[in-house]
C-alpha cells in the first residue's frame, strides 16, 4: 500500500504527460544562448528551480547555473530539460545553431578552396 502512495505521489510531481511542444519561429529567433533558452522555457511554463531540478535529478544550485549561463548544458541534459519544461525551445536552439555552423564551416571551405585555385 505505501508503495502505491508513492507511486501517486511521484506521478503528480512530474506531472508533465505530453510531450514538450515546440516554440514558435518568432520567439526561437530572438534566442542568443542556451541560458537564454532555459531561462524563458522556465518562465514561460511557470516552472519553479526546484522542480526542474527535481525533474532531471540534480541539485537547485546546478539548474540555477545552467540557467544563468555560468555552466554549459550538457547535450545528455538537453531533451530531460525541455521535457521538465514542456517546450522545446532549447533543442530548437541548439539545432538551429549546429545548421549556422555548417553553413558557415561550407562557406570558409568554399573561400579557402577558391583562394587555393587562384593560387595555382
Amino acid at each position: 500500500m505505501q508503495s502505491i502512495a508513492k507511486q501517486n505521489t511521484l506521478r503528480l510531481a512530474f506531472g508533465v504527460h505530453r510531450g514538450p511542444s515546440a516554440a514558435p519561429a518568432k520567439v526561437l529567433r530572438q534566442i542568443d544562448s542556451d541560458a537564454q533558452a532555459l531561462a524563458v522555457s522556465m518562465r514561460a511554463g511557470g516552472h519553479k528551480l526546484a522542480y526542474i531540478a527535481a525533474c532531471i535529478a540534480r541539485s537547485d544550485a546546478y539548474v540555477c547555473q545552467m540557467r544563468k549561463g555560468s555552466r554549459p548544458i550538457p547535450e545528455r541534459l538537453v531533451m530531460p530539460l525541455c521535457a521538465a519544461t514542456g517546450s522545446l525551445l532549447l533543442r530548437q536552439y541548439r539545432d538551429l545553431q549546429d545548421a549556422l555552423k555548417a553553413v558557415t564551416e561550407a562557406r570558409e571551405v568554399e573561400r579557402l578552396a577558391a583562394m587555393l585555385r587562384e593560387a595555382a
